[in-house]
């Protein structure tokens, strides 16, 4: 795996910001949201409308964590 576009990015947690690429050059952030493992954070990746249609697509199909109506984005949930 190797770290692309802005490795050099954290968070303010300090945690890495990049996407992640395969050797045979899938991106992992992408397969990631299309398969309704997690949300796309807009914060983080502004103006990325792939990774946005991504996850409008699994929320219409109700895929994943989306399967749940009242699934709550980890960013809201700490607020709790």
């Amino acid at each position: 795996m190797t770290p692309e576009n802005g490795c050099d990015r954290q968070d303010r947690y300090g945690r890495t910001i990049a996407d992640v690429l395969l050797p045979d050059s899938t991106n992992v952030n992408r397969e990631l949201v299309k398969d309704s493992w997690c949300w796309s954070y807009r914060k983080y990746a502004p103006g990325d409308t792939v990774l946005e249609g991504l996850e409008k697509e699994a929320r219409e199909e109700k895929k994943g964590l989306w399967a749940d109506p009242q699934s709550v984005p980890p960013w809201e949930w700490r607020k709790r």
